[in-house]
């Protein structure tokens, strides 16, 4: 064959190939998302709301990627010869540690102590749960803030090498220093898990397995001086490997590999009030009529395998995972114990996101605040039934005060840019006439 027959044999194998998987979508089975992947939706020609979608092209270009037929086996059989041949991950996602071990991207700056919020950012979280915790606690209930940590924070010891830090004090140590001034009730998971010898994460999965799960259960309860009839960290269980890491499904969407997982040999008591369809349900209710207390729980994904064992644990919990955390629904569970958790990798969200409840009124001294200048005020009417919400912007930083009908309230406040506030306040409702001046501390 001469060398034109051949660049025309390349050619057509190469079209025949690409025809082959582009019209192959339409005869395999559509897949599904794995992990934290959002696949692209059908494209539209005409949108919704009227008109031609200028993106079109772009739209059909997207979905042909997601879509493609054979798309999951050919990443798969792509990333399993980087990693093993090359001990290179192919996954944006995903870090490639040593032994096998798998972490997630996200928690690289963490892990290096790079991005780290400033001071008057952690000011401005620590003053926001403080806010939650007087709040809760004038309900008369018991409040709880705790920190997830990554898992390079407990286990950098499969970590690849990196470099040097860029700071040795991490966000989630800046926010529990800020807290204990604030006299926050918080819990040092990171002291917690760092006494125990044994690896209390999954080893291809980002996040605890259940007997660090039942540990943290075990330690909340303590905190919050709950009796505890069991500790489930101390139950007999069997290692089963059975666990599908989220890591590695990012990596190897069809691959085979599971890890070990903890299956204790006692049954959880707790019924769901509602089906559950997964653990990551926005919000999950369960009844355990052999125990006391009624718990509300703000959590994210670390919530997935601990809300069993805090099921288990009260005679009635709500498990939410809505942010911003709307507190007042704690009125419609009648808790007693309201607890916020977080992982490590997302605490920064707390400085964009304020919390949901009525703003607290105070009773201040008018000559300590200073009035200053305000900047696109909304008045909007909020979910809070007899609230308005009132949004804007001040271009100094401190703590932040409004003078509504002749009451002081204090705002929550969220960043936007450098030198510049967002504040939200919930207070009862009016307009913009209302809005009599705003001050900082």
């Amino acid at each position: 064959m001469n060398k034109n027959g051949l660049y025309g044999f390349f050619i057509l194998f190469f079209m025949t190939i690409c025809i082959l998987l582009s019209v192959g979508m339409f005869f395999t089975e559509q897949p599904k998302p794995r992990a934290n992947e959002i696949l692209a939706p059908k494209p539209l020609l005409k949108l919704p709301e009227g008109g031609i979608n200028k993106n079109y092209l772009q739209n059909v270009t997207d979905y042909v990627s997601d879509h493609i037929a054979f798309r999951a086996e050919l990443i798969t059989i792509h990333n399993s010869i980087l990693s093993k041949v090359f001990d290179t991950s192919a996954s944006k996602d995903v870090i490639l540690g040593k032994q096998n071990w798998l972490y997630y991207k996200d928690t690289e700056d963490d892990y290096l102590g790079k991005n780290i919020l400033s001071d008057a950012e952690i000011e401005i979280i620590s003053n926001n749960i403080k806010m939650m915790q007087q709040y809760v606690e004038a309900q008369g209930a018991k409040f709880l803030f705790f920190i997830a940590p990554n898992k390079n924070s407990l286990y950098g010891q499969y970590m690849p090498e990196l470099g040097a830090k860029f700071s040795q004090q991490s966000n989630a140590e800046k926010l529990m220093s800020a807290l204990q001034k604030q006299n926050v009730n918080y819990i040092d998971f990171f002291a917690v898990f760092d006494e125990k010898e044994e690896i209390l994460y999954h080893r291809l999965d980002s996040h605890w397995n259940n007997k660090g799960a039942a540990l943290a259960r075990d330690t909340i309860l303590e905190t919050l001086e709950i009796e505890q009839y069991i500790k489930w960290y101390d139950v007999a269980y069997d290692i089963v490997k059975n666990h599908r890491g989220d890591l590695y499904e990012m990596l190897y969407p069809v691959g085979k590999e599971l890890d070990d997982n903890i299956v204790f040999q006692k049954e959880f008591e707790f019924i769901a009030d509602n089906e559950i369809h997964s653990p990551d349900d926005i919000q999950i209710d369960t009844t355990n009529e052999t125990k006391q207390h009624s718990l509300l729980m703000f959590r994210d994904s670390f919530g997935n395998a601990l809300y069993p064992f805090m099921a288990d644990s009260f005679g009635h919990s709500r498990f939410s995972r809505k942010m911003p955390y709307n507190l007042t629904m704690m009125e419609e569970v009648n808790a007693d114990v309201v607890i916020v958790e977080i992982v490590e990798r997302n605490i920064a969200n707390l400085a964009k996101y304020a919390p949901i409840f009525p703003s607290p009124v105070l009773e201040v001294d008018m000559t300590q605040l200073q009035q200053i200048d305000f900047y696109d005020v909304v008045v909007e009417k909020s979910d809070l039934e007899g609230y308005s919400c009132i949004k804007g912007i001040v271009k100094q930083q401190g703590k932040v005060y409004i003078q509504w009908q002749n009451q002081i309230y204090e705002a929550f406040v969220t960043t936007q840019q450098q030198n510049e506030q967002i504040f939200t306040v919930y207070v009862p409702e009016g307009t913009a006439m209302d809005l009599q001046a705003v001050f900082i501390v």
